[in-house]
């Protein structure tokens, strides 16, 4: 990836005649006023990404500043209606869309030899923040104290470093309805946390040959066919017992790597002991265990941080929850306008670090 061809990506993306079909389409403008969509997306982008846009007057400013001419300056209540136009969301969803097959699909990163032989490994996780408390009838929220708030779902490659999916729902949401679809997973490694197990899922990812490692919850509790400690040694005395009835009492092994049934459903479990914190950690795995031993499960599984850390840029370097508005339609757009920013700037960093080495 040269500078040239950076530069040629970002010509075809911010290409005034794509922009303004795509927002006529998702009926964002009907015609071509003031708020030209060739000036407020690269004006958002801009302002988003400063991490010192608190308002809707720091957009209206950058807005404003990008433009040619004073005379092409808009009004503070012009540019407001227009963020709140029930349009607004799904335009910059498009883009998003857009910005995902354009930007973070033209690149790959070099994966580690134990990863390298799946198509992609994708992180899933959501993650919510609290919005005015007028939403709260559309937006509810699990906590009393804050009345509204958002959850977004999201799944991420680590093969881009990008999202390939996201979607914005109430905090009250499962957040199982949003994993990747099995049939999709083909090949594929999911990466996700406790709050997704979901045993039927397992067996339909597995049935379509993919692949998951997905932290378990306390509850959980199959019963051992088969265990081995964190070097493959077989415990025979485990074998037959109920994963909460093997203690730290009945067996002193930090990590035990364990075959285990649940109902009509065999998987592998890995267990680690945490001295420091004195508890149990759990990973579900359809992973074999000839390829892959117990460290490597959970040395694979830390790779889920990538995706916390895109959500903590979201928060905090696009400042997502400082907007204090109560239009749907602008917080749900600039949630996305955010996203679109994060995948803009971590595709242009990485082609950049490609190109430099």
């Amino acid at each position: 990836m040269t500078i040239i061809s950076l530069k040629k990506q970002f010509m075809q993306f911010f290409n005034a005649n794509i922009l303004q079909k795509t927002a006529k389409r998702t009926g964002f403008i009907q015609r071509n006023r003031s708020i030209l969509p060739e000036i407020l997306i690269p004006s958002l982008i801009s302002a988003l990404s400063k991490g010192n846009c608190h308002a809707i007057a720091d957009l209206h400013r950058q807005f404003n500043g990008m433009c040619l001419t004073e005379n092409d300056n808009v009004a503070y209540k012009p540019f407001h209606n227009q963020l709140r136009k029930e349009a607004f969301p799904h335009f910059m969803q498009q883009l998003v869309q857009l910005a995902i097959t354009q930007f973070a699909r033209q690149q790959c990163a070099l994966l580690p030899k134990k990863l390298s032989c799946f198509d992609d490994i994708l992180l899933q996780d959501g993650s919510s923040f609290h919005v005015h408390k007028a939403l709260a009838d559309i937006y509810p929220s699990r906590f009393k104290r804050n009345p509204a708030a958002i959850e977004c779902h999201m799944t991420m490659s680590l093969r881009t470093f990008n999202p390939t999916a996201m979607t914005i729902t109430a905090d009250t949401a499962s957040e199982r309805a949003y994993l990747p679809k099995p049939f999709k997973m083909k090949n594929k490694l999911l990466l996700a946390d406790a709050g997704y197990p979901d045993f039927e899922f397992f067996a339909d990812v597995e049935h379509h040959n993919g692949f998951y490692i997905v932290r378990g919850a306390k509850s959980l509790n199959p019963r051992v066919v088969e265990a081995k400690n964190g070097k493959g040694r077989i415990l025979p005395k485990l074998a037959g017992m109920k994963l909460k009835d093997i203690t730290r009492r009945t067996n002193r092994a930090e990590i035990l790597d364990l075959k285990v049934h649940r109902g009509k459903q065999e998987f592998r479990v890995v267990r680690r002991w945490f001295a420091e914190e004195k508890r149990f950690c759990i990973w579900l795995t359809n992973l074999p265990t000839e390829a892959y031993t117990a460290d490597d499960i959970m040395a694979i599984y830390r790779c889920r941080w990538q995706v916390e850390l895109l959500f903590k840029e979201l928060k905090s370097h696009t400042n997502w929850q400082r907007f204090a508005t109560a239009q749907k339609a602008i917080v749900d757009g600039l949630v996305w306008a955010s996203l679109l920013a994060v995948i803009i700037r971590r595709s242009t960093a990485l082609q950049i670090m490609v190109s430099g080495k």
